[in-house]
């Protein structure tokens, strides 16, 4: 763990990464490659910052992505592949990962780092999400989003990857076609200037070369989620750093999000992970883009927690699971019913309670019965104990609730 040498500042973190191997001190105005110039500040990860920068060759508004100097190239090498036309062809999914536009090195006083310039985004789904009180797409929103979502995964399983850490945190929404035609000035008017804080160490000593003495703010380019039109809902998936190909690694554990992450990877633990686990996780994602709240709750929880959550929503846990599962006799019979527990909440009931009510009360259209009844076929089949028995992504796009409501919006908003 980082010890902690700098005063907070609210919403930029990890300002103990900036150290050797770590984060590159940039400044807004920077120049990158004899073309790029820093305009404002989109965001950041474990291993990168990302910039909004003018490419001054084509005048037009690109994503930087600065890795940390200790950074693993895996993600920039199987982005690498994955924008290759040589290996997609022309299949859609391939507009929904980030296309990398170039790359480059530079060096500073943290050491080497890689850079690579993609489109940049509007907003991850989970920001558009905070950014809105209600925190629901429109129902036609949702569907695209959802569509294409899947069809994104089932490109990279087609390639032989699996993503590995599916959240929505990791899908972006694309800017609008007419965001490049913004000056600098515009950008400024319209979203504002860029905000940045002062530096200090809790000791008072001066800040070394390795971190810059004004931190800046990310700025905000989303919007609501109810306010995304669904001709707006083009998603780019992003985040590949924890990519595996199933065929060519066995993996074991993942850091996809406990509230995604699939059970057999408590349960089934010396089993390497595979598209099925990933499954699981798109099951929980597309949820979580139609429904106002997780689909198990997870705020700090815990395995058991977790584990519990799943038996409440969709029943009991194969039997050499369920044995294993030391804690159940705290929180369940023998037969899966809950003890000294209020009633538990089954997957309709999930439904209801965070679909179908919150729409409702925001005058919003619910989804019709028959609707309903498909896309919770499809997410049962999805969400199986069994990872043998759940469905491939293809099958999942062949589902009733892909073809008759799920995809025909895609398809519109394509058109739009």
């Amino acid at each position: 763990m980082l010890q902690h040498l700098y005063v907070p500042i609210e919403d930029v973190k990890k300002l103990e990464r900036y150290r050797v191997g770590g984060y590159h001190p940039v400044a807004i105005g920077d120049r990158f490659h004899d073309r790029y110039r820093v305009v404002q500040k989109l965001g950041y990860g474990s291993y990168p910052t990302i910039w909004l920068a003018r490419d001054e060759s084509f005048n037009e508004f690109v994503a930087i992505k600065i890795c940390t100097a200790d950074s693993n190239p895996h993600e920039f090498d199987v982005l690498s592949n994955l924008s290759s036309p040589q290996l997609s062809g022309n299949r859609p999914g391939r507009s929904m990962v980030p296309l990398i536009l170039d790359s480059f090195q530079i060096q500073g006083p943290n050491g080497t780092h890689t850079c690579y310039v993609t489109s940049p985004a509007r907003m991850s789904l989970s920001d558009a999400k905070d950014g809105s009180y209600i925190r629901l797409f429109k129902l036609e929103a949702a569907r695209v989003i959802a569509a294409r979502l899947a069809i994104a995964v089932e490109y990279i399983h087609t390639q032989g990857l699996a993503h590995g850490d599916l959240h929505s945190g990791n899908v972006l929404i694309q800017l609008s076609s007419g965001f490049n035609e913004m000056s600098d000035e515009e950008l400024y008017k319209i979203y504002g200037e860029p905000e940045s804080e002062a530096v200090t160490r809790f000791d008072g000593e001066e800040l070394s070369p390795c971190i810059p003495s004004r931190a800046i703010i990310p700025v905000w380019l989303g919007e609501a989620s109810e306010e995304l039109r669904p001709s707006d809902a083009k998603i780019i998936l992003s985040d590949f750093g924890e990519a595996f190909s199933p065929a060519k690694q066995d993996k074991f554990e993942s850091c996809t999000p406990l509230v995604n992450r699939a059970p057999e990877i408590r349960f089934e633990s010396t089993k390497p992970l595979s598209f099925p686990s990933e499954i699981w996780s798109l099951a929980c994602l597309i949820w979580d883009i139609i429904a106002q709240s997780p689909l198990f709750e997870g705020f700090l929880a815990k395995e058991d927690d977790m584990t519990c959550e799943h038996v409440d929503a969709l029943g009991i846990l194969p039997p050499e699971w369920w044995n294993k599962w030391d804690a159940r006799h705290k929180r369940f019979s023998e037969d899966g019913k809950p003890i000294n527990r209020e009633s538990y909440r089954s997957l309709e009931d999930r439904f209801e309670d965070s679909v179908q009510q919150p729409r409702r009360a925001e005058k919003m259209p619910p989804f019709e019965p028959a609707e309903r009844d498909a896309l919770l076929s499809m997410l049962r089949s999805m969400l199986s104990f069994r990872p043998e028995s759940r469905p491939s992504v293809k099958d999942v796009l062949a589902s009733e609730w892909m073809v008759k409501w799920a995809l025909p919006e895609y398809e519109k908003a394509q058109k739009s």
